[in-house]
């Protein structure tokens, strides 16, 4: 149940734009991965001696990362909008759908004669028929159940909507997760998202904190103590080569090596989903109940590192760089020489509106992007831009940091943003920073380390809807102005 609605209200928060736009990465990267896991995990399994069939298993096991973790750690974070998250979650899809035909495989593998055929038909009627008609019939089933004007029932019908999908899903040989997932994205692009998202955030809140709880009930002490050292070998296999090679696949496929090892910190862990996997392997006699064990406790081991290992991806990046940057890192052209400009960091849609004001106004400005499209779209449109990641020092330096008037930063990532923020103000100390952010923890450090203004975009977002609905009502614009302001400082 918590699964189901921590991944729907992901799916809701997500834009299909975005995610379409990840595909390329996604798709190749994802497949690209598990085919490499699987192939690292057989000839793992074989050296433990282990039969063919069983180093399948263990091979494909391991190869899945979990879209729920995923959502979880990243939300507790604030970054779900950031360009790491919408690849990692779609990668992680990615590897779900592949699960399908990976259990097919096994299928074919195994000595009994398991019916192949009706499995692979089950899921492409949830992806080529029900998917495909729910982006019709669910907006206008939640249009109907909204003019009904009953909070009550447009909860209870969402709710429903949400486990009927997921369920349907799990009986067509798709994951809950998944099918929860594509529901939630289904949602998102109704007119009543927002009013769904509202409505079943409190419900996410309530189950997705029972999550890593339950994921850690399932280990076993006895069995950890038993078999420490298979164990941590797997858990090796899961978290460092797979985070690794996860990050070597996305340098390869054109990512920029900060967003590379946070897609690689990402999918350092392994997925519920891999226990079907291995359940049908024990139930086959493919896998032996150590084996399981092994998979199950390496697995929820994996699942429980994962908020460290993401905490810790930008600190091994910083390290290892060590102050130098290599030339691939960043484009190396540097922008006319500009004194008195704005350098805007991060050109989604807070930065890409923000350019277009001082466009309006005349103002220079310099844009440092780490998305190769958009910075290519940028090149393209004559927009003095660099690509690479804000919080390098030598990447500021090219944007001219030192004689700049205006840091803006409108980037999702805490730690990008601190450090851009406290080495800008060592070498410009007289510059005005600017920064976006989520939350008033994030809000507060800022200003604390020489921010002219951190701004919540929640808290605005508040207050003007306030100011806009106080001015429904005839008041004045004086005295809405001077409540705005009275409300802003008591929420410092």
């Amino acid at each position: 149940m918590g699964i189901i609605f921590m991944m729907f209200v992901i799916g809701v928060q997500l834009s299909l734009r975005e995610l379409v736009r990840t595909s390329r990465i996604a798709i190749a990267g994802g497949l690209l991965q598990v085919v490499a896991m699987i192939a690292i995990g057989y000839a793992v399994g074989r050296a433990f001696g282990w039969s063919p069939v069983a180093s399948y298993v263990f091979g494909a096991v391991i190869s899945n990362s979990s879209s729920t973790v995923i959502g979880k750690v990243l939300g507790d974070r604030g970054e779900l909008e950031g360009r790491h998250a919408q690849i990692a979650l779609a990668w992680s899809s990615v590897q779900d759908i592949s699960t399908v035909v990976l259990i097919a495989i096994l299928a074919f593998l195994l000595p009994t004669e398991r019916a192949v055929a009706p499995l692979l038909g089950k899921a492409a009627l949830f992806f080529f028929v029900l998917l495909p008609a729910s982006f019709w019939a669910v907006p206008w089933l939640l249009r109907r159940v909204g003019a009904m004007r009953s909070r009550e029932f447009f909860v209870l019908s969402v709710v429903t909507l949400a486990l009927a999908m997921a369920s349907g899903a799990a009986l067509l040989g798709v994951s809950l997760a998944l099918g929860a997932f594509f529901t939630g994205i289904v949602v998102g692009e109704s007119d009543l998202a927002h009013r769904v998202l509202g409505d079943t955030m409190p419900l996410r809140d309530a189950f997705s904190g029972i999550f890593f709880v339950s994921i850690g009930m399932l280990l076993d002490p006895a069995f950890l103590l038993e078999a420490w050292a298979p164990i941590l070998v797997t858990v090796a296999l899961i978290v460092a080569v797979k985070g690794a090679l996860s990050a070597a696949i996305a340098r390869w496929l054109g990512c920029s090596a900060r967003l590379a090892a946070l897609l690689g910190a990402c999918l350092a862990q392994s997925a519920e989903f891999s226990f079907l996997m291995a359940r049908i392997g024990i139930e086959e006699g493919a896998l032996t109940p150590e084996v399981f064990n092994l998979l199950l406790s390496a697995t929820v081991i994996s699942i429980l590192l994962a908020p460290s290992v993401n905490d810790l991806a930008p600190g091994l990046l910083r390290a290892r760089r060590s102050g130098a940057t290599p030339p691939d890192e960043f484009d190396e052209t540097r922008p006319p020489a500009l004194r008195a400009h704005a350098i805007v960091c991060g050109y989604g849609r807070v930065g890409s509106i923000v350019c277009a004001l001082f466009e309006r106004h005349g103002q220079p400005y310099v844009v440092v992007e780490d998305d190769l499209r958009t910075y290519e779209e940028l090149r393209a449109r004559g927009v003095p831009a660099l690509l690479g990641d804000a919080g390098l020092p030598v990447v500021l330096e090219r944007a001219h940091v030192r004689s700049a008037h205006v840091l803006v930063l409108c980037i999702p990532e805490r730690m990008v943003l601190r450090r851009a923020l406290e080495y800008a103000r060592d070498v410009n100390p007289s510059l005005a920073v600017l920064a976006r952010t989520h939350t008033y923890e994030d809000r507060d450090y800022l200003e604390r380390h020489g921010a002219a203004e951190a701004v919540v975009g929640e808290l605005e977002l508040a207050l003007e809807l306030g100011r806009c609905a106080l001015h429904r009502f005839g008041v004045a614009p004086e005295a809405i102005a001077a409540s705005l302001a009275k409300t802003r400082a008591t929420l410092r």
